[in-house]
């Protein structure tokens, strides 16, 4: 877990390194200009949806869980959500996996059975994104291929989901590939769970949350755009705008998909905004309510298990 925080902070020193180029090669004056002429009555909307959105994910892990037969009280898995935000900024959020590693020791719950939902958090986190993005795909035409080419690779996940041979095959090949190793090495045996997470009820109450979250943010992101005053991008054009551009980030596996997320963000907004010092400067805003905000109260609530964090906490049980 030293190595999970390790990288958190070279991820986060590389983020402030690459936003300090961003403004450097742009035209700084009027990136500042812009910065600061932020509307501060619309704070308290952008914040609100940015939270309920988190809250409505953290339902959606609470049920995933719930789901596999473990009745962790509420506000314990609250802590445990809240605090691996923190963990954002790790490759393809793999820091995600410090959830288990709580549950494991505060609950008892085998990590065989937990590990397999943050790649189901993933997924449901891609399709959410898909399915909301429709609502004003027509209005964004570049998300068509976008969506179009991540739908393909739902479906196929969906295809590995439901088939234990497939599977099995996939993992084991994916175990001896030295780069992927650490990330499938406990997902062999954990089919099951793939399976029954993906399945019935679950799968829909799962889906349906998390298109909601991804509707709350794009509003935020809408609310933060109204803040500066630009009103030639409309809520229905934001939303395949802004979930374009996360998708894109997501697939580059890079921590919390810093740089492309940004840039991708900052081409589309440009489409709309004939200025790219102005779409840069929104597209670093953006990031900075739609993720670091939540990196921060993840780091806020690392106090809370620390214990686990730093390994002082003593655990006479199985690992498996």
């Amino acid at each position: 877990m030293k190595k999970d925080f390790r990288l958190v902070l070279l991820g986060v020193i590389c983020s402030i390194i690459f936003y300090s180029f961003l403004i450097f090669i742009m035209d700084f004056p009027k990136i500042q200009e812009q910065l600061l002429n932020f509307k501060i009555e619309y704070l308290p909307i952008i914040l609100s949806l940015i939270f309920t959105g988190m809250f409505v994910n953290f339902f959606r892990w609470h049920l995933l869980v719930k789901n596999l037969g473990f009745n962790v009280p509420i506000k314990n898995n609250l802590v445990t959500y809240l605090s691996t935000l923190a963990l954002a900024m790790t490759p393809g959020r793999a820091g995600d996996l410090f959830k288990s590693e709580i549950l494991k020791k505060r609950h008892n719950i085998p990590r065989i059975k937990t590990v397999p939902l943050v790649l189901i958090e993933r997924y449901y986190d891609v399709l959410g994104a898909v399915i909301a993005a429709t609502v004003g795909i027509w209005y964004f035409q570049p998300a068509m291929y976008v969506m179009g080419v991540v739908s393909i690779f739902i479906f196929l996940a969906f295809l590995v989901f439901s088939s234990k041979n497939l599977f099995k095959k996939i993992i084991s090949k994916l175990q001896k590939i030295k780069f992927t190793r650490k990330f499938f090495e406990s997902l062999l045996d954990s089919y099951d769970v793939l399976h029954s997470s993906t399945r019935g009820k679950i799968s829909i109450i799962s889906t349906i949350l998390s298109i909601i979250h991804w509707l709350l943010i794009s509003l935020a992101v809408y609310f933060i755009l109204l803040a500066y005053n630009i009103k030639s991008i409309g809520i229905l054009e934001i939303i395949p705008i802004y979930l374009s551009s996360v998708v894109i980030g997501a697939v580059s596996f890079l921590p919390g998909g810093v740089g492309v997320t940004e840039g991708s963000l900052a081409g589309f907004l440009n489409l709309f905004i004939d200025d790219m010092s102005i779409a840069v400067s929104l597209s670093i805003i953006i990031r900075i309510f739609t993720l670091w905000v939540s990196v921060l109260v993840g780091f806020v609530f690392l106090k809370f298990v620390s214990d686990v964090f730093y390994g002082k906490h003593n655990d006479n049980t199985n690992t498996e």
